[in-house]
């Protein structure tokens, strides 16, 4: 038991150690789209050559799992776009309540008192 628990703990450190060397790479490539599409392709197939080993009963388990991110980022650009799409109609109708204040207000108005008839006169 021993050493399957040391095995675990060789895999953990070389993951860590791989990924840590894998992000400098690609942060100090010049080619920074390269450098990504070259990191997620061995991050790829590390994960299909774990993925072969899982027996076949626990895949669903995997796959569900694996698509938690997908999900998670999905309904995150849904809620982005419903906030955007809000705040632009908010933005829209004040600026048409606005537009329509200044066009109601148009009525030149004196500073200067007027007469009771002229006032009435003009309404």
């Amino acid at each position: 038991m021993q050493e399957l628990l040391n095995s675990m703990i060789r895999l953990s450190a070389a993951m860590t150690v791989f990924g840590v060397q894998q992000l400098q790479t690609t942060m100090g490539s010049m080619d920074t789209k390269d450098s990504v599409d070259k990191l997620r392709k061995v991050i790829d197939d590390m994960a299909d050559a774990l993925s072969a080993k899982i027996d076949k009963s626990r895949r669903p388990t995997l796959e569900r799992l694996s698509s938690l991110p997908q999900d998670f980022l999905a309904r995150s650009l849904d809620s982005t776009r419903e906030v955007v799409q809000d705040t632009s109609d908010i933005v829209k109708s004040t600026s048409d309540w606005l537009a329509g204040s200044v066009k109601s207000n148009g009525v030149k108005h004196s500073s200067e008192p007027k007469r009771a008839e002229e006032a009435l006169a003009h309404k």
